[in-house]
């Protein structure tokens, strides 16, 4: 029962991260990966989740945190500016960066937690 609300909750998560995209530059791989993590979420709550889609998932969000870590490791190395409350502006990209490289750093740890409660049973 913990796992089915831990999972409700979790989707509810990427389903406001991926609503939220709408206005940002570069919106459809980050509401793909969003939705389609809420999706994997959601199915893991009914015991209908598939590995393809796990899989497809932590390939998007790898790719994500391949394209932003540069931007993130600027932002570790600009001091103490606050993700959450800092302005994007063209002069920082790297806040807009670090925010991204995030999202798909939580995606990629929720569908992996996922993946491994759902692996073949021979590979444990």
């Amino acid at each position: 029962m913990i796992f089915k609300i831990v999972s409700l909750f979790l989707a509810a998560y990427f389903i406001f991260a991926g609503a939220v995209q709408y206005n940002d530059p570069d919106p459809l791989h980050w509401m793909l990966l969003y939705f389609t993590s809420s999706l994997a979420c959601i199915l893991a709550a009914l015991d209908k989740d598939k590995l393809p889609l796990l899989y497809a998932i932590i390939g998007m969000a790898g790719i994500e945190i391949a394209a932003t870590i540069d931007g993130f490791f600027d932002w570790l190395r600009t001091g103490n500016e606050n993700l959450i409350t800092a302005k994007m502006t063209d002069e920082k990209p790297y806040i807009e960066l670090g925010r991204e490289f995030l999202g798909a750093l939580i995606s990629i740890i929720v569908i992996t937690w996922l993946w491994f409660r759902k692996r073949p049973k021979n590979s444990k």
